[in-house]
């Protein structure tokens, strides 16, 4: 927030009650008319309003005697959804919103450089805390990146009882990050189609011959009940002509009237499969457009993590043969996890 405080202000972005001045001719000093507080830009960043939505009674008033106004968490105020048009797409507004709730903090970091990028998605896999970034002066080395470690915030407050540290030395997290997704940006550059392929079935989602199979279940189905409603016609037909017992007729009609509610049931079930699926195919596309964009990058940045990834479950070191080996499983937007890295 500081940063685009100092870039409004370099640009010369008048501040928003600038213009009270133009309509009442005060409220503000012309020194500070570029001077924007982190505070109202946090506001801003928060305001539904840019992506079409009202909100109602923000900060309504105490009582009818007093002007006095009340605030209301924004959790609680009520919002009035697509009233009119948006200055921003609503998916674009819900990533700023979660950018700024995953805010964290980091110990002893305000007294090195060192960049906490992670900032609210690495989380401890056993309780769901988030991971607090340590950075230990001790440590006789050479860079910031490796005296720095993440451990459990549960942990690091309660102690062993509550969870386990997890410690995950920071240039480790870095570096294999950084690497995945470099592997599924260049995979999203020189064959697409092989790595929808491959989240798809780590999604395990089908694809080409398995959707194909479906669909065909899915036309036998429906080819099936125009087949008994023309049993049915015919059923009547030779009930109304003498041809066939009423009694011999029910039973037939129970039958089909079964198979019928069985067919429907099935229908509905995999017409609800194949949206599903194809939201989800859709989705995989989104990502990969977004990781492709990537494909050069050299090294990580804040921008770049909360763009790709919600969150990164960090699991608790365990011993495998003779080794101890420590998983970290990435969940990327649209997509959610893959499989978990060694």
């Amino acid at each position: 927030l500081h940063r685009i405080a100092k870039r409004l202000h370099d640009e010369k972005v008048l501040k928003p009650c600038y213009y009270k001045k133009e309509m009442f001719g005060r409220f503000i000093d012309d020194e500070k008319m570029y001077d924007w507080d982190s505070a109202y830009i946090s506001q801003v960043l928060h305001s539904p309003v840019y992506a079409g939505h009202i909100i109602y009674e923000a900060k309504p008033t105490v009582s009818m005697k007093s002007k006095k106004r009340r605030y209301i968490p924004f959790e609680e105020r009520a919002i009035v959804p697509n009233t009119h048009e948006a200055i921003i797409p609503q998916d674009r507004w819900e990533n700023v919103q979660r950018i700024l709730y995953s805010r964290s903090g980091c110990f002893m970091c305000d007294k090195t450089d060192y960049d906490n990028i992670f900032k609210g998605i690495v989380r401890c896999a056993d309780c769901g805390r988030t991971m607090l970034v340590k950075v230990e002066h001790r440590r006789k080395r050479n860079s910031v990146l490796d005296q720095t470690f993440y451990c459990c915030s549960t942990y690091r407050k309660y102690g062993a009882k509550a969870c386990d540290s997890h410690n995950l030395e920071a240039r480790v997290l870095h570096e294999a990050v950084f690497a995945d997704i470099q592997a599924h940006a260049k995979a999203a550059v020189s064959n697409r189609e092989a790595l929808v392929k491959k989240i798809a079935n780590q999604m395990h989602l089908r694809v080409s011959s398995d959707r194909a199979q479906h669909k065909r279940d899915l036309k036998q189905c429906k080819a099936r009940i125009a087949e008994i409603e023309d049993l049915y016609a015919k059923l009547y037909e030779d009930v109304s002509k003498g041809l066939l017992p009423e009694k011999r007729f029910q039973m037939l009609a129970d039958r089909y009237d079964k198979e019928q509610a069985e067919l429907t049931e099935k229908i509905e079930q995999y017409e609800r499969e194949g949206r599903a699926e194809h939201d989800q195919l859709d989705k995989i596309q989104d990502f990969i457009d977004e990781v492709s964009k990537y494909a050069g990058i050299t090294e990580l940045n804040y921008k770049i993590l909360h763009q790709l990834i919600d969150k990164i479950l960090v699991s608790r070191a365990e011993k495998v043969d003779g080794e101890y080996v420590q998983k970290i499983q990435i969940f990327y937007r649209f997509i959610g996890p893959l499989d978990a890295i060694e």
